[in-house]
């Protein structure tokens, strides 16, 4: 069995599209989808439905999924009062809530809000051979904070896995691709499909047993058009276009995931 793991689409349809034509060459029998699916990209129903027909999909809820569907905002401007007295910290959160509405609106027309209420927070599969596998955004405990990255120290990452009873844990939420070793446990992040890094590189990961316990893993990167998404996102009066286009072009960082522990 073939399984293709993505994470992190955020709407991006023209990369997601890259990801599964390049996909299409591997027979991949069934899909994990590791939330973070539709917010700050122009195309998030469209992303949803096409994920939606892949073939065994299997689909969790990231933390900006959380925030489309309860208007919820990351720390350190989680809600207005927090913001007061920071310009700075006022127009993010003026800027994530406009996103958060313009996203909730598009599919709430499109239909598909209750599906994405009911996505689960875990996945859980086991291979033929006996290998068992869990599914997480970022970590077993939590949709946001720390998650599976390769700057971690070893340290950090055991405490992030520890009380895993799986032998492989693929979470995302971080955007960098990973592979570790920690505690008997393995620790796998795809990377970002739709907000990738570096930048212009959609990420996936191809996951298979080769016998009880031994999984090879793929990662696999694969280009797509970055200008098209931003001419889309302006076309669409996304009101985080401009911002988006820095990250997607490279020319503005990334929010970089807390170095704290996951709340």
């Amino acid at each position: 069995m073939r399984l293709g793991v993505i994470a992190d689409i955020h709407g991006n349809e023209p990369a997601l599209r890259a990801v599964l034509d390049d996909a299409a060459r591997y027979r991949v029998d069934r899909w994990w989808v590791l939330g973070d699916l539709v917010l700050f990209g122009s195309r998030p129903a469209e992303s949803l439905e096409l994920l939606r027909g892949l073939p065994g999909v299997s689909m969790l809820s990231g933390n900006t999924d959380r925030y489309v569907l309860t208007g919820e905002q990351p720390a350190p401007h989680a809600t207005a009062a927090d913001a007061v007295g920071r310009l700075d910290l006022v127009e993010r959160y003026a800027a994530m809530a406009a996103g958060i509405g313009w996203t909730r609106g598009v599919l709430d027309q499109a239909g598909t809000l209750e599906y994405l209420a009911a996505l689960p927070a875990q996945l859980h599969l086991q291979f033929p051979g006996g290998t068992t596998l869990l599914g997480v955004h970022a970590s077993p405990r939590a949709d946001d904070g720390l998650g599976i990255d390769p700057s971690l120290s070893d340290d950090q990452l055991r405490s992030l896995l520890t009380g895993c009873s799986a032998d492989v844990v693929v979470g995302g939420h971080t955007h960098y691709q990973a592979d570790r070793m920690v505690g008997g446990i393995r620790a796998l992040n795809p990377g970002s499909t739709g907000m990738p890094r570096p930048p212009g590189q959609a990420n996936w990961l191809l996951l298979a047993e080769r016998g009880r316990g031994d999984v090879i893993a793929e990662h696999r990167t694969v280009p797509f058009d970055v200008g098209v998404v931003v001419r889309d996102l302006h076309r669409r009066r996304h009101p985080n276009a401009a911002f988006l286009e820095g990250v997607l072009t490279g020319q503005r960082e990334q929010l970089r995931t807390p170095t704290a522990t996951a709340p």
